[in-house]
């Protein structure tokens, strides 16, 4: 299933396949930049214990004891406030105190790379030496994305036994619900989660030809990740509580890890100073962004960041009907008063927030949550409000706007702390991989896209031989003895192109089942919850390579 999508070489970190279109620009910036991502896991330790930080700075100090309320809302809300986690919050504001950062939104039962994060934070809070500084590892919750990404609102398994190999959880969404924001979306009702248990329960019972005693095992370590889930719903108020709940309540309690959890929606008053900031320096983050895009366009670079970011302001401005605009910067000609203007993407209307004058921004203090960072100025403001050390990366769209926003970085003045990921999938075969897996051996089959060639080869043949035998039908009609032979021989022919079209569809499957980077209720499944954390916390460290394929047992 997993591959080595990544290569160390010449040793330097250099990340060929994720990576090589950034190396190949020509820009000696963003190649110095890649190639001090650490490859290995004692690199990565190494990088972030030479980052040397001197928390002299009172707005630092100031917003990170802003954090420490925040954060223990979070855990208390999620009834994950124990005496790790309250030292830890204390410790926060200490100046000897390194902060490393994972980010991600709150997805339906969010597949593997995000726990992943979390594992990797841990070690590294770990392993870094403590003689000199604590290191405090830090989860940002972005909840304030639209319900209408897929992988918020989806969760995926594999399953030979569904239409296209896999099996979709989904958290059902209405079209006026598309464009609301995770944390001003309700959480999942009763009826839901009883829907999802239901598929689950089937996805199970239908493994034959797995004997009674193993898929007795398979429903009791359900069962144990289930009573998370059944205690997250009686908690959260929201969706994005809903699934962050379900995070900490695996990473903090089950785990025991000592990462903090905190929501960005709960973030303004930390970031405040930032927010006025950028809004300050709005035509150089812009001109910023717009060198940056144009630079990595004219070399057919495809960086998945939106196009359009150099038209809007750093922050989205929110609408009281639970979703956000884009904004811009307005300025009265007259008398200089700046206002941050945008439109409601989802009930349209025109939304207004005076923000000061031209050259005195300031973000009126009972205003702050009608605002939060585009994702580019997140990993800025957690740099310059909270001085962070490390940031944990995953191997999607993160790169991008990373790599884009360098320069934004750079034009700012403020320093992109060391970028950290793991980028090893894992090599892992669950009850439904073996199915798919069975299915291609029991039919030889040992190069999926060859055999998909011939058989489309053995189609098209039959079709060639189907089309005259329709012409000549009309001609024959007349003589039984014929017709009758015709029609034997055409049935003949569709008979064997049913058989490759229902080939084609459950090798395609397998295929998809196979492929599929599933949701962590497949891991909890088959392996249990705990069993996963060792396992991924024991290679990450044995392996002491963060490129390389994860076996798990």
């Amino acid at each position: 299933m997993g591959s080595n999508t990544v290569a160390t070489i010449d040793g330097d970190s250099k990340f060929n396949a994720i990576f090589s279109k950034y190396l190949n620009s020509s820009d000696s910036d963003i190649s110095k930049f890649i190639e001090s991502i650490p490859s290995t896991f004692d690199d990565a330790v190494l990088a972030l214990n030479r980052d040397v930080v001197t928390i002299n700075n009172e707005c630092v100090v100031s917003n990170r004891n802003h954090l420490k309320a925040i954060v223990a809302k979070f855990h208390n809300k999620a009834g994950t406030l124990d005496e790790k986690i309250e030292r830890q919050i204390e410790a926060l504001d200490e100046q000897k105190q390194k902060i490393i950062v994972g980010i991600h939104q709150p997805n339906l039962f969010a597949f593997s790379g995000v726990f992943k994060k979390i594992v990797l934070l841990q070690e590294l809070a770990k392993h870094i030496n403590k003689d000199t500084y604590s290191v405090i590892p830090l989860f940002l919750i972005i909840d304030h994305d639209f319900m209408d990404d897929k992988w918020m609102h989806v969760a995926k398994l594999p399953s030979i036994r569904s239409s296209s190999g896999v099996l979709d959880l989904r958290y059902p969404i209405t079209e006026s619900q598309r464009w609301k924001i995770s944390s001003k979306t309700e959480p999942p009702t009763r009826s839901i989660i009883n829907a999802w248990e239901d598929q689950i329960y089937n996805w199970i019972r239908n493994s034959n030809p797995l004997p009674k005693p193993v898929i007795k095992a398979l429903y009791d370590k359900y069962r144990r990740f289930w009573n998370v889930v059944e205690e997250s719903m009686e908690i959260a108020e929201t969706y994005s509580e809903f699934n962050s709940i379900i995070m900490s309540k695996i990473s903090n309690t089950i785990w025991g890890y000592n990462i903090l959890f905190v929501n960005l929606s709960d973030m303004s008053d930390v970031f405040k100073n930032g927010y006025n900031f950028l809004l300050s320096k709005n035509s150089t983050y812009l001109h910023s962004l717009e060198k940056s895009e144009t630079y990595f366009r004219e070399r057919g670079i495809f960086t998945g960041v939106s196009a359009n970011l150099n038209k809007h302001s750093a922050l989205w401005l929110h609408c009281s009907c639970g979703s956000k605009a884009s904004s811009k910067i307005r300025i009265n000609g007259k008398d200089d008063e700046a206002t941050l203007i945008g439109k409601c993407i989802s009930c349209k209307k025109d939304l207004l927030l005076p923000i000061g004058k031209r050259d005195k921004i300031s973000i009126p203090e009972d205003k702050l949550s009608r605002v939060s960072p585009r994702a580019i100025p997140i990993l800025l403001l957690l740099s310059r409000e909270l001085s962070i050390t490390g940031y944990v990366s995953g191997t999607g769209g993160s790169i991008g706007y990373t790599l884009v926003g360098k320069k934004v970085f750079d034009d700012l003045s403020v320093e992109l702390p060391t970028m950290i990921l793991w980028a090893g999938d894992d090599v892992y075969t669950g009850f439904a991989q073996k199915q798919a897996s069975v299915y291609l051996t029991e039919n030889n089959i040992t190069n999926i896209p060859t055999f998909l060639l011939e058989l489309d080869k053995q189609y098209n043949d039959l079709r060639s031989k189907i089309e005259p035998l329709i012409r000549k039908r009309d001609s024959v009609y007349k003589n039984d003895e014929q017709l009758e032979k015709l029609l034997s021989e055409l049935f003949d022919y569709k008979q064997k192109q049913r058989k490759i079209k229902e080939l084609q569809r459950n090798v395609q499957k397998s295929r998809n089942a196979l492929k599929l980077k599933p949701c962590i209720i497949d891991y909890a499944v088959n392996l249990g919850i705990r069993q996963i954390e060792r396992e991924w916390s024991s290679k990450l460290v044995n392996n002491n390579d963060l490129t390389k394929p994860v076996y798990i047992n």
